[in-house]
């Protein structure tokens, strides 16, 4: 079914720089509150961090200051009409994602993919070269 509307848990975050990861946001904002999406594209100045509940959006925007001066972050929850159109969006996203065709592998297809895989790791991972520094 995808995520139900609920009015108050999509807070739009702005930088002047490129942010950094998903991962980096989501990690920030967790200590805060429990963060259930964030919708960025990698090197964007601003993204949507979607909350479980509007008290998580507004747990943050209350202490998003340290937050801000920290990261310089701005943060707005979204609201009215901006917020329709968000979760719109959102919706297209998912049916967008819902309707990508398949790479379908089966039975040893499927291992021999794996496999490979498994060995182009281990060979990458042998092949790094360890470097010595003297800071002598």
């Amino acid at each position: 079914t995808g995520p139900q509307f609920v009015s108050g848990v999509i807070v739009k975050i702005i930088s002047t720089e490129p942010l950094p990861g998903r991962k980096q946001i989501k990690n920030a904002l967790a200590v805060l509150a429990e963060v259930a999406y964030v919708d960025m594209l990698e090197g964007d100045t601003e993204c949507h961090v979607r909350f479980n509940t509007p008290e998580d959006a507004q747990i943050v925007m209350k202490s998003y200051k340290e937050i801000q001066i920290k990261n310089n972050w701005k943060f707005e929850v979204l609201t009215g009409d901006h917020e329709q159109r968000y979760w719109q969006k959102i919706l297209v996203d998912r049916q967008a994602k819902l309707n990508q065709p398949r790479d379908k592998k089966r039975g040893t297809e499927k291992l021999i993919a794996k496999a490979e895989r498994m060995r182009l790791e281990k060979t990458q991972q042998t092949s790094k070269h360890i470097r010595f520094t003297d800071d002598n």
